[in-house]
């Protein structure tokens, strides 16, 4: 769903308009359909609107985090993800820089360090971030941090049903918007106020009154979800090559279990937590437009808090509510000996830089 949008003259002719039909009877459409009956649909997801979610019946489902909090601790100690010990100064530490740090940089390496504590479930994926997929065609890189629940902790039957878990700060979609809607420089080193208006403009009709509402979300955990299907998988002993299409074709049922964590400088008290359960069915269509959306079921994405505070637990409530109480892991228990256990600590590298691309929109 996107355009090739660059310079003003993409800004000019990129104007929303009123849907004509209403969203139960887009369902039976396809997703090339719908573009052509709405041109104003085929935009990049960074300018996704309320309408494009509305036209689609996908939405965003508010929940009490405040009410789950107290949940996180039983469910910690079933699983076996709360270490029985008295949390270190590290861990609190880095709970701390999470919280109060500006810092995408920072953010990241205490969260992956808090993640990724000794006998973790958790570890981070060692690849670039995930991509969005539409006709098979790569539109947008979320800077997003992929998480994966750790290959000693689960089973080879149980893989295709964990969640992938991913993290995201909010400030960096907020500049992205702001580079894209800056008007290129006057020729002459004049004012362009016409074009800065118009850029102004556009900006409010795509930023959010409510930014945990923002459709963009939607792209990264649909991203996340096509990274899933496009990882290599096993079909046999030293054969690891599916592609993601025929995966989904085998797959039919299947749903891809998606947690995005999500901090903003708008709330310094809480993390944000947006699950979704992304069915193979919506993911083919992403791969292949031209299909009917009859029998697809788009996400409701679940909105939930956890609080910051108090630093010293929020490791554990973070991976009780992210893993959760999950059959198929197989946690070890905590090293109460004071005998370090084998970390799966990494280096936090540089994420490469997206290369640019040209998209052509649907036609």
């Amino acid at each position: 769903m996107h355009t090739n949008i660059s310079g003003d003259s993409a800004i000019l002719s990129c104007r929303p308009q009123c849907p004509t039909l209403l969203p139960s009877a887009t369902l039976s459409m396809s997703l090339r359909s719908l573009g052509l009956e709405h041109p104003w649909l085929l935009t990049h997801p960074i300018f996704w609107t309320a309408q494009h979610l509305e036209l689609v019946e996908c939405h965003f489902q508010s929940g009490d985090g405040d009410g789950a909090e107290g949940s996180l601790n039983q469910a910690g100690i079933e699983t076996g993800l709360f270490d029985s010990r008295e949390h270190d100064e590290a861990s609190t530490q880095m709970a701390e820089i999470f919280a109060k740090s500006l810092a995408l940089r920072h953010k990241t390496c205490s969260l992956v360090n808090l993640l990724e504590c000794n006998g973790s479930a958790l570890e981070k994926a060692s690849r670039d971030p995930p991509v969005f997929f539409f006709a098979k065609r790569p539109v947008e890189q979320p800077e997003c941090t992929i998480f994966r629940i750790a290959k000693h902790c689960t089973r080879q039957q149980h893989q295709n049903a964990l969640p992938v878990i991913g993290y995201f700060h909010y400030e960096t979609l907020v500049s992205k918007r702001c580079q894209k809607l800056t008007p290129r420089p006057h020729p002459q080193k004049g004012y362009n106020g016409p074009v800065r208006r118009l850029c102004q403009r556009k900006l409010s009709k795509v930023t959010p009154q409510i930014w945990s509402q923002d459709p963009y979300l939607v792209c990264i955990m649909l991203s996340m979800a096509q990274s899933l299907a496009r990882k290599p998988r096993p079909a046999q002993p030293g054969v690891y090559m599916v592609r993601s299409s025929v995966w989904l074709l085998q797959n039919p049922a299947h749903q891809s279990k998606t947690r995005l964590l999500v901090t903003t400088k708008l709330d310094s008290n809480f993390v944000h937590l947006f699950e979704a359960e992304i069915t193979s069915e919506l993911l083919h269509i992403l791969d292949d437009p031209t299909l009917s959306m009859s029998h697809v079921t788009w996400p409701i994405i679940q909105h939930s808090k956890v609080s910051f505070q108090p630093y010293s637990t929020l490791q554990g409530r973070l991976m009780a509510r992210l893993v959760g109480a999950q059959e198929s892991l197989r946690i070890e228990p905590p090293n109460l000996n004071g005998t370090k256990v084998s970390s799966n600590k990494r280096k936090l590298v540089e994420e490469n830089d997206f290369a640019r691309r040209t998209f052509v929109s649907i036609s």
